[in-house]
This record gives structure tokens, sequence and C-alpha cells, in this order.
């Protein structure tokens, strides 16, 4: 039988401000790639609804997003990086499953609209995660973290809009 490892509280733990730096760089690399593939699945969707709030909700996205992915840029200057491509498959499944879910036939228009708000609110929300996490690793790691503030707050302003007129259409 092997030894029981010593439990750990998370205040016995340091982690190496290397390794902080590379996680800071896997997740802002992430949300980087997850934000241009998402301006192809918002512009995607966007022909798909067919509420006018929802297109312009949706336009409002694509243009987020495009300011979001410059913010971004000025981070990767700031800490003096650059992106490096990695693999955004799940925001990719999710997308794919949304689009998939939205033009499956036999569905109204109404229909379509309230599948393509639910997972806009999903996106967002995984959105709001990373900006979360980037904020606490730079924070952990003596970066100036306010930069992350723009791109976060962003998010939550469109995942609230999202969640509005979901609510205006279902009840």
């Amino acid at each position: 039988m092997s030894e029981p490892l010593p439990s750990s509280q998370p205040k016995d733990v340091h982690i190496d401000d290397r390794l902080l730096k590379r996680t800071f760089l896997e997740h802002l690399n992430y949300i980087y790639y997850s934000k241009q593939h998402l301006i192809e699945f918002f512009s995607e969707v966007k022909s798909l609804a067919s509420l006018n709030v929802l297109k312009h909700a949706i336009e409002e996205a694509i243009e987020d997003t495009e300011s979001q992915i410059g913010q971004i840029e000025d981070i990767y200057k700031m800490i003096s990086e650059s992106p490096s491509k990695t693999n955004t498959l799940s925001i990719k499944a999710l997308s794919l499953e949304a689009y998939l879910a939205v033009i499956r036939g036999g569905k109204t228009p109404l229909e379509r609209d309230v599948f393509i708000l639910f997972y806009l609110q999903q996106i967002e929300g995984i959105e709001i995660t990373y900006f979360k996490v980037l904020k606490n690793l730079a924070k952990a790691i003596g970066y100036n973290h306010s930069f992350i503030e723009q791109p976060f707050d962003i998010a939550v302003e469109n995942k609230l809009l999202f969640e509005t007129i979901y609510k205006e259409y279902i009840s």
C-alpha cells in the first residue's frame, strides 16, 4: 500500500512566477483565438435570427468582440509577448452545437431565436470566467490587472443584454 500524499492547503502552495506567466499566456491565447472564431460565429447566427432586437444585439457583440481583440492585442504588447495559436476546441464545439440546434429543421423563427440567445449567454459566461481567471493570474504575477477590466466588463454587459432579451421573449 502506498502512503497517502500529505494534504496541502492553498496557503501552503507556492506557484513559481514562471508557471503563472505561462498559465496567464495560455489563457490569454485561448480567449484571443476564441474571440476571432466568435466573430465568424456571431455573423452566422445573426443571419439566422429573426428578431430585430436580437440582430442588433449580435451586431453589438461583433463590434464588442472586435474591440476586445484589439484590447487583448494591447495586453500582448504590454507584457512583451505575441499570440501563440492554441486549441479552442471547447468554444468551437459549443458554437457548432449552437449552430446545429438553430438550423435544425422544424423550428419556428422564435424557437431559433430562443436557442441563439441561450447559446450566446453560455458563450459570454465562458468569456467572463476566462477574464476572471486572467485578472487573478495578472494580480498574482504582479501585472497591473486593470487592463483586463474593460474586456471583462464588455463580456458581462453582453451577457446581461442577451439575458434581458431572452427573458422578454420567454415570459
